[in-house]
């Protein structure tokens, strides 16, 4: 029998403070550029950019409480981003902010899973999977959408689950997880 155990997300809010960064530092660079540009028409073009900044950023802030709002400004933020840096800089600030942006992106979308079997538990992250024998555990407990995994070595992982896994029978779980524990004791 297995369980797969997938995790709230706890790094959304950081996500989301490394797009803000990222808004505020092209609005930064896009005056500096306007700022010190001598054509009259690459200024006025900096300038119609960061108006398109501003009534977007506006845009979300009405619309922000709508489910995919976040989603759609970043999306169309790194649009204008890589708009501006591949026409004011070049193909490799174009490339860096890409591979920044993308990196951030994957990074926000990876969820932390554990899959809970005969064998022990494998915890997999954003950057590595770890897999720990029952005999390492000293108590696992589910308890109102709350995952504790208590280690012989007084190590802890509490988190909650997201709601997909709400459907899991958890006098089912802790039972298979009390059996798992009672054979390696």
């Amino acid at each position: 029998m297995q369980y797969n155990i997938v995790l709230k997300d706890n790094r959304e809010k950081a996500y989301k403070t490394f797009v803000w960064f990222l808004f505020f530092l092209h609005i930064v660079a896009a005056a500096f550029f306007a700022l010190n540009t001598i054509d009259k028409n690459i200024r006025l073009g900096i300038y119609i950019v960061l108006g398109f900044y501003v009534l977007i950023s506006g845009l979300y802030f009405i619309l922000r409480k709508r489910k995919k709002a976040f989603e759609t400004f970043s999306l169309t933020m790194a649009l204008f981003y890589a708009n501006f840096w591949l026409k004011h800089v070049g193909a490799i600030a174009l490339f860096i902010f890409g591979a920044i942006f993308l990196f951030a992106d994957v990074m926000q979308r990876r969820k932390s899973r554990l899959l809970f079997s005969e064998k022990g538990i494998k915890v997999t992250k954003a950057f590595k999977t770890v897999f720990h024998a029952w005999s390492e555990m000293q108590n696992v407990i589910l308890k109102d959408g709350i995952l504790t995994v208590d280690f012989k070595s007084n190590k802890i992982i509490q988190a909650e689950i997201t709601e997909e896994a709400f459907v899991l029978n958890e006098k089912e779980f802790n039972s298979f997880c009390i059996s798992q524990l009672e054979q390696t004791a």
